[in-house]
């Protein structure tokens, strides 16, 4: 063995440039599956890197008629569970985000969660400084993350006792987090919550995700029966708000991930094409330098060789290949999987955990490996199958290999096209689809808009009224600015992290399973700012305030669910938001919106005065409507914040940039399978071009005579093109099928597009077509310029 690997050593140094494309085209393939696989790893293979995490779900709220799924629980539902069931070790809740607070004099922004004493006790995590919480902590200690205490104090020691007020209450720092736990993602700071008294226990308010660990020896089917009972004793008591609700728990790794899972594994599938084209490649080259070696191969095997010991010398050689190829493909990869975090939403969850380790080290190896055997079993196969007479009658450079090498060449290049096809035609659909979304109707204007997210500390009603009634005067003020069109407040900008949703009721209406609907809140002017159309009645007005009786309006999707073919004007309606037993009278209508994303359909909104709901009041989002460029803004804009609270926390953005947030996810998948079908359709035409040379090589002095004979250059041209194009139109054909049975698994991920459009379709397989005839045309020019003479000399 070790005389095989010399000589394949010497073989391929003596041939460098097959050798170094061979590598190359092989690291592409390897390097860039590699670094998907880096991330499917990281993402969705990976165990969550706590102590026990299979025993670690999250608990959902089921409405089982409607199949609909909500990750959160109501305060009482909560409450109920954790009194009634004993199949948890730990049920810990969490609620909050991106939250205003104070330290000394300065407010900022940074990721606050309100949790209970279990919910660290669940991931069984310890503090690096201090301790956890406790149930006497409530609503006074803080947990904070490692980064966190750095930052703000200097360290952890230096952590420890320091306060951090959120709405004027203090906290106590009483433990610093080691630097690995981020949950919930990029979690800096954990509040102790208050109290369980204090909770909001409307049952038709869903305000706490819920977290818990299961006892050990307890199975997931035990826990799910025993909330099963808890939630038909509920659906007893309170039919009303929990007629036909349940429970449900979800692995938290599978909660975490879902939403991504089959971005992930379609971006898998396509660079494993990439690398089966790139393996398809290799085997060319393979074949052509086997047609090339034909005669060593012949004395070779005249002298006594088996075919079996020219087949293992031949595999050798391509074992080291994909060894130089394995080296340099995860070098490939590990400056891919940089490039990639670079480019991942930011919604992509673990992406911390992301890296070239031992698991993907051992793929690397795998596929290097299963390559191998791909590129090259084959091709030495075929090339141990020579006619001895034949081959050393030929000169070295134009030996032959047995008569199957141009068929196989010819299959390899159609299923080099085939695949290619495949990722082009997704990657066009995704494109289009994502060109759909960039140009729908949101509802609402993005362009010009400023959005200042806010947070005014404030504690008690007294406060929030205060904050509440300041909009009269601060409104105006920014109105005021030069350049500023308009300003308006609200609490579930679209798109934005503010909002809330939840059941409501209509007077006279059902009480049992009340429809959902999302709760915002907006101050006068609001739609205008927006460009949100009122389609009926009015838009809110200063009048309506805390003391005024209580109004509301609808979107137009709210009004065609509750009341078909009636004008809700004047009606009355109802929900859980924080004054569940207020009546509130419908004042208008206003145009549907697409709230969460340009690809979520509009839903029902039921949008309340921000002055009327003053608890909300002091965490809003600011938008101005502006002829100039919107950053240009920031600037008096944080100015004159500082001036009206000195310690309110703000952040800037616009909305233009909060949509294109929204779809993040797909974009980066439009920019990766683009990336990945633009190199296979570079790989295939390279193997067009590669077969095509090797075809009219072996014809040369087929082309000499017919020239001869009085053939023109133009026959000889078009015969090439045809050739090539036979070869096209079989991968077009194959390619399309493959598509046509794929395109379910893409389904999902289009918007406004069939996974089988027509255009699509017409467009791809006309572009495959002319880049395989433009691959070939540079080796049937060539051939159309053969000269006779010396082309039947050579012969």
């Amino acid at each position: 063995m070790l005389q095989d690997v010399n000589y394949a050593l010497r073989v391929l140094r003596k041939s460098a440039g097959f050798t170094a494309a061979a590598v190359l085209t092989l690291a592409l393939g390897i390097g860039a599956s590699t670094a998907i696989f880096s991330i499917v790893n990281a993402v969705l293979l990976q165990p969550l890197p706590y102590p026990d995490a299979d025993r670690i779900f999250a608990l959902n709220t089921v409405w089982k008629e409607k199949g609909h799924t909500t990750p959160r629980l109501s305060g009482g539902d909560l409450i109920d569970i954790q009194s009634k069931t004993q199949v948890f070790d730990a049920v810990g809740l969490y609620t909050g985000g991106e939250i205003g607070l104070q330290i000394g004099n300065r407010g900022e922004f940074s990721t606050v969660y309100y949790v209970s004493p279990d919910l660290p006790r669940a991931f069984s995590v310890k503090a690096d400084y201090g301790r956890l919480l406790e149930q006497s902590d409530a609503d006074r200690a803080a947990l904070v993350s490692r980064g966190f205490a750095t930052r703000m104090f200097g360290g952890g020691p230096a952590a420890l006792g320091q306060s951090i007020s959120v709405e004027h209450r203090s906290y106590q720092i009483a433990g610093v987090l080691p630097a690995s736990f981020e949950f919930p993602r990029k979690a800096e700071v954990w509040l102790a919550a208050p109290p369980p008294r204090l909770w909001n226990q409307n049952r038709t308010s869903y305000s706490y995700y819920v977290v818990a660990k299961l006892r050990a020896g307890v199975s997931a089917e035990q826990a799910r029966a025993q909330l099963d009972a808890v939630g038909a004793r509920l659906a007893a008591t309170f039919p009303d708000s929990n007629g036909g609700k349940g429970f449900a728990i979800t692995p938290l790794r599978e909660q975490l991930v879902h939403r991504v899972g089959a971005t992930l594994w379609i971006l898998m599938a396509a660079v494993s094409l990439v690398l089966l084209i790139s393996c398809a490649n290799v085997a060319n080259l393979m074949l052509a330098r086997g047609a090339g070696r034909s005669r060593e191969i012949a004395l070779r095997a005249a002298l006594g060789a088996g075919r079996w010991r020219i087949v293992r010398q031949l595999m050798v050689e391509s074992v080291i290949l994909a060894v130089a190829a394995g080296i340099l493909g995860v070098l490939f990869a590990a400056g891919g999987t940089a490039a990639l975090l670079r480019f991942a939403p930011d919604n992509l969850p673990r992406l911390a955990e992301v890296g070239v380790d031992r698991f993907v080290l051992l793929f690397a190896g795998a596929v290097s490996l299963l390559s191998t055997i791909v590129f090259g079993l084959v091709p030495a196969w075929q090339t141990s199958r020579i006619d001895l007479r034949e081959a050393l009658q030929q000169g070295g450079a134009r030996g032959l290999v047995g008569g199957g090498s141009g068929s196989l060449r010819g299959a390899l290049v159609v299923t080099e096209v085939s695949l290619s096809v495949v990722l082009a035609i997704g990657a066009v659909l995704l494109f289009r689809s994502l060109m759909a979304l960039t140009t729908i109707d949101l509802g609402y204007r993005t362009e010009g808009r400023l959005v200042v997210s806010t947070h005014i500390p404030a504690r008690g009603l007294e406060e929030y009224l205060r904050v509440a009634g300041s909009f009269d005067r601060l409104l105006p003020e920014f109105a005021a600015i030069p350049g500023v069109q308009s300003a308006a407040a609200a609490m579930g900008v679209p798109t934005g992290r503010y909002g809330s949703d939840g059941s409501y009721f209509v007077e006279g209406g059902a009480t049992v399973d009340p429809p959902n609907s999302g709760f915002l809140l907006a101050s006068p002017g609001y739609f205008a700012t927006m460009g949100v159309p009122l389609l009926r009645g009015r838009e809110f007005t200063a009048r309506d305030q805390y003391d005024a009786p209580f109004v509301a309006i609808v979107s137009q999707a709210l009004a065609r669910r509750s009341f078909p073919d009636q004008d809700p004007i004047n009606k009355r309606i109802k929900c859980g938001l924080d004054q569940p037993d207020k009546w509130m009278t419908i004042v208008g209508v206003v145009g549907d919106v697409r709230q969460d994303s340009p690809a979520s359909a509009p839903e029902p909104e039921l949008y309340m005065p921000l002055l009327q709901h003053p608890y909300y009041a002091n965490e809003f989002q600011l938008v101005l409507r502006s002829n100039v460029p919107p950053a240009s803004l920031i600037g008096p804009v944080r100015k004159r914040m500082r001036e009206l609270y000195p310690t309110a926390a703000t952040n800037f953005t616009t909305l233009e940039d909060m949509v294109a947030a929204s779809v993040a996810t797909p974009r980066f998948r439009v920019y990766l399978t683009g990336a990945f079908a633009g190199l296979a359709l570079l790989l295939s035409m390279i193997g067009v071009y590669g077969v095509m040379s090797y075809l009219t090589a072996r014809r040369t002095a087929e082309f000499g005579l017919r020239l001869a004979l009085g053939a023109r250059p133009a026959d000889l041209l078009a015969g090439v093109l045809r050739s090539a194009a036979g070869f096209a139109i079989a991968g077009l054909l194959l390619g399309t099928l493959i598509s046509i049975a794929c395109g379910r698994l893409i389904a999902s991920m289009l918007f406004g597009l069939e996974p089988t459009d027509k255009l699509t379709y017409a467009a791809v397989l006309l572009a495959v077509l002319l880049m395989t005839l433009v691959a070939a045309a540079v080796p049937a020019w060539r051939a159309a310029r053969i000269d006779p003479a010396s082309a039947l000399r050579r012969e």
